[in-house]
C-alpha cells in the first residue's frame, strides 16, 4: 500500500478586513455563493480598534490555494497569503 503524505504546511488567504461585522458577514456570505470556505477571525488591536478579518481556506496544498486564488481574482478580490503557525 502507498503512504499518503500530509503536507506540513496550511495556508489562509485574506480578503478584506472590516470594522464592522456586519459588512465583513455580508462579505462572507457573497463568498461562500462562489463556492469558496470561509471565516471571519475578529481581533482588538490596541485594545481599542476591533476589526474582522475575512479569510478563504484552510488550504493544504498549492494546487488548491492558487485555484482559489484564481477564482478571487477574476471577481476583482485581492487576496494575501497567511501562513499558518503550527
Amino acid at each position: 500500500a502507498v503512504k499518503t503524505v500530509t503536507p506540513t504546511e496550511t495556508y489562509l488567504l485574506q480578503v478584506g478586513s472590516f470594522r464592522n461585522g456586519v459588512q465583513a458577514e455580508r462579505f462572507k456570505a457573497e463568498l461562500a455563493m462562489l463556492g469558496l470556505e470561509t471565516s471571519i477571525q475578529k481581533v482588538t488591536i490596541d485594545n481599542k480598534n476591533t476589526y474582522h478579518r475575512v479569510r478563504v481556506g484552510p488550504f493544504r496544498d498549492t494546487n488548491s490555494l492558487n485555484s482559489a486564488r484564481s477564482r478571487l481574482s477574476k471577481q476583482g478580490i485581492e487576496s494575501s497569503v497567511i501562513k499558518i503557525k503550527k
